[in-house]
């Protein structure tokens, strides 16, 4: 079943992806909706080391990003429901599954990932100040495209996996610290 859902999300990954280098006036709500997908879509690809029953999207920093990715809550993902919530600390994050990290909290960064040692919680940021290897998987706008970067070292080390099919569609793919 994982298989066949991975098969079925796959081509609108693909599809998202096309679909952000044709767009040329994104505005910024059009910009986080299509964020808010592909973080949605890195769930589809990334294997945790426990199942759940419910899976916890978060954000933390400015609360901007939560209405995007709500659409996402009630589906399924890795055999889990979505969940859509807002955090107020990394402390409060480790029970999240992905935590998106805002453009607010970025300073911040290494005292999160301080806060997140050792829990499976994907982060998810967006490029601008932040070290690109200090997060799991960085959004990028790359002209009139959204691409993502993935830190294999760090996901590994927090013992996620993502699937080939993802790490292909990445535009950079960081293997070492």
């Amino acid at each position: 079943m994982r298989i066949h859902l991975r098969r079925l999300f796959l081509p609108s990954l693909c599809l998202l992806m096309l679909a952000t280098a044709g767009a040329r006036a994104t505005t910024v709500a059009e910009e986080s909706e299509l964020k808010a997908a592909f973080v949605y879509n890195f769930t589809l690809f990334t294997t945790w080391p426990q199942s759940v029953q419910s899976l916890r999207i978060c954000v933390l920093g400015e609360p901007t990003f939560v209405p995007p990715l709500k659409r996402y809550e009630g589906r399924n993902a890795n055999r889990a429901m979505v969940g859509v919530e807002h955090v107020k600390s990394a402390q409060e994050a480790r029970a999240c599954q992905v935590l998106f990290i805002d453009k607010s909290e970025h300073e911040r960064i290494g005292a999160i990932n301080k806060a997140l040692a050792g829990a499976p919680v994907l982060t998810v940021a967006e490029a601008g100040d932040l070290n690109p290897q200090s997060v799991h998987i960085l959004l990028v706008k790359d002209g009139d495209r959204i691409v993502f970067d993935i830190n294999q070292a760090m996901a590994t080390a927090a013992r996620l996996e993502f699937s080939f099919k993802l790490l292909k569609l990445a535009r950079k793919v960081h293997e070492g610290k």
